[in-house]
């Protein structure tokens, strides 16, 4: 009773990789060809298509929550602001998430700004919950090589308010095209993402 059933949602796909064929954009890409295939809006962003800048620490947005480098960071924050269900595709390079990735995560100081020094409120409560998934790769089959980067990805997804539900992560793929040798990992991309859509 009084459950709220949202028929289509608005998914975004981030490809952190700088190889656009590359293992973590492959099975990316299978995530967002199922979100389509179950009837949902998708968008896919390539960082390595954007100008981001490095986070300078200079600390401006604290006032208002607001960067002073003007570069393409403002579009990604928008389409993060509205979306409903996310999936972060990121490579392991030395053990932690690629540097497009960290970047990107760095420049969000202004959503921790608005959060947690100005209080702001910058989602819509009545819309669906914010669920994310995150896809990875790596080359090195070391237990721990994951783990830096699932600290990262928890962090940055629970600062927008976005629930992590799960991550699919796969060692050993380090040639472009290793991963098509696993079908299996196809697979469970495909079904994270059906249950990333109707959590």
């Amino acid at each position: 009773m009084g459950e709220k059933i949202y028929m289509s949602l608005s998914v975004l796909g981030i490809a952190c990789s700088p190889r656009r064929n590359g293992n973590t954009t492959k099975l990316l890409l299978e995530a967002i060809r199922t979100a389509q295939d179950e009837g949902h809006s998708t968008e896919l962003v390539y960082l390595s298509d954007l100008k981001i800048n490095p986070c300078q620490g200079c600390g401006a947005c604290s006032a208002k929550g607001i960067c002073v480098i003007n570069d393409d960071i403002l579009k990604l924050q928008e389409r993060l602001i509205h979306s409903d269900r996310f999936i972060l595709a990121a490579p392991i390079y030395f053990m932690g998430v690629n540097a497009q990735t960290k970047t990107m995560i760095d420049r969000m100081q202004t959503f921790w700004v608005r959060k947690y020094l100005l209080n702001q409120t910058l989602l819509n409560p009545a819309g669906p919950d914010r669920i994310g998934l995150f896809i990875s790769t790596a080359g090195t089959r070391l237990p721990n090589v994951f783990e830096c980067a699932e600290r990262s990805i928890k962090t940055f997804f629970h600062m927008l308010d976005i629930q992590y539900s799960q991550a699919c992560l796969y060692s050993g793929v380090d040639k472009v095209g290793d991963i098509e040798a696993s079908p299996a990992s196809l697979e469970e991309v495909r079904k994270a993402t059906q249950a990333l859509l109707i959590s």
